[in-house]
């Protein structure tokens, strides 16, 4: 038998600046007390207060606000800035690779980005054993194993796996950043149009794009002079090529950009808002909740039916 276990979402609001929470009925839920707060991931939230930043959370324990910089979580553990070094903390607070770093990135697959002090780029585990390094390069965040490579000198580019071997590589495509759900959008190098390539490295969708997003239940926003919309994973566009901009999909609903006015569609391509609102932030698109913004006002906004949640100044 298995427990599910339901992880409440909340979504930061604020009162002449000072910034709290509400929940996904738009009830007051952390009452407005921070300089400013951050949408949450892993159920924890990031908040800012006098020059310090940590974490609260309705399902577990807050952390202290102790640190110059906290990232969100992934897979169990948050980038920590102290001073000018950065590391990693888990859930329960314990420091589980020093901030000793220049840079660092989320954990992905079991292995977290940093570059050291002398510009050596490494993957660390969760232990802080280094299992590669590089210099004179640039790589990615792992995603269904294998990491964008470029190496600065001879320009030569593609994608690594866990071993470090170079692995995908083509004189047809320049790779693009990561895989999601099995495929990676690329540029096209006679072209300059974006097509898509499988883990194998094989072209699965031709080159006809001039812009693409990453995958995301099983659709994809593509451009096209300068119009957007989505294809699936053979190719086929599904929703025409209508909008001025298309978002991800996110629980099966997308907002899309018609002129300067936002809305959302389903996966059918059917409005569920008709575009009205000046604007969002980006960082709301894969919330439950999405904040738009109508003149001087955001306005939280139920993704599935439309409903508009919780108002407050716009800043």
């Amino acid at each position: 038998m298995s427990i599910i276990v339901e992880v409440r979402s909340m979504f930061p609001i604020h009162e002449n600046r000072i910034w709290g929470y509400i929940d996904m009925r738009g009830n007051v839920v952390v009452s407005p007390q921070f300089d400013g707060a951050f949408y949450g991931s892993e159920a924890f939230y990031r908040v800012k207060k006098n020059g310090k930043q940590g974490f609260i959370s309705m399902d577990n324990g807050n952390i202290p606000l102790k640190y110059d910089v906290v990232g969100g979580f992934n897979e169990g553990f948050s980038p920590i800035k102290c001073g000018s070094g950065w590391g990693f903390i888990d859930k329960w607070d314990k420091v589980i690779i020093p901030p000793v770093y220049q840079q660092v990135r989320h954990f992905s697959e079991g292995w977290a980005w940093v570059k050291t002090i002398e510009d050596v780029i490494q993957y660390l585990d969760a232990e802080g054993n280094v299992q590669l390094q590089f210099t004179n390069v640039e790589v990615g965040n792992f995603s269904h194993g294998l990491a964008f490579f470029r190496d600065k000198k001879t320009k030569r580019n593609g994608y690594i796996n866990k071993a470090g071997e170079l692995v995908i590589s083509s004189t047809l495509f320049n790779a693009g950043v990561r895989f999601a759900e099995g495929l990676a959008p690329a540029r096209y190098y006679t072209t300059g149009k974006k097509c898509f390539i499988n883990t194998s490295g094989d072209i699965v969708i031709p080159p006809l794009f001039d812009s693409a997003d990453d995958f995301s239940e099983g659709l994809c926003s593509v451009a096209i002079n300068g119009k957007w919309g989505y294809i699936n994973k053979m190719g086929d566009i599904v929703i025409p090529l209508l909008f001025d901009y298309a978002s991800e999909f996110y629980e099966g609903t997308a907002y899309v950009v018609v002129g300067d006015q936002y809305g959302i569609i389903n996966k059918t391509g059917e409005f569920i808002i008709e575009p009205k609102y000046d604007g969002t932030d980006n960082q709301s698109a894969d919330q439950k909740l999405i904040r738009f913004h109508l003149g001087k006002k955001f306005i939280y906004v139920d993704r599935h039916t439309g409903n508009e949640i919780f108002q407050f100044d716009y800043v």
